[in-house]
């Protein structure tokens, strides 16, 4: 518990971390995070392109097959979750920007 100003232990009484020490070790694992991140990008890109494969295959399939449209329910519930993952996508974009920002400070 912290007891006042003075008090430089953590809740559990133990001294806190070094700040030269958590820079060390952000400094080393910092290149592998951006390696992970990266390649969540890219899987999720792979990802992306692969849908609308499958999903110009289905229609070009339809049309030559003279079948059915989707029911109207499923068509909307898939376009909201991409519409739901879009955003998502937007919104990392703008933390990516943030950590390249940050990445100039380091």
């Amino acid at each position: 518990m912290h007891n006042g100003p003075a008090d430089n232990s953590t809740s559990h009484g133990e001294a806190p971390p070094d700040p030269r020490d958590r820079l060390a070790t952000l400094r080393r694992e910092l290149p592998a995070r951006v390696e992970l991140v990266a390649a969540g990008y890219q899987r999720a890109i792979d990802s992306a392109h692969t849908l609308m494969t499958d999903f110009e295959d289905a229609r070009r399939l339809r049309a030559q097959l003279g079948a059915e449209a989707l029911p109207a329910e499923q068509r909307i519930e898939w376009m909201e979750k991409l519409a739901k993952a879009r955003e998502a996508a937007q919104g990392s974009v703008t933390t990516l920007s943030q950590v390249e920002a940050l990445i100039l400070q380091i």
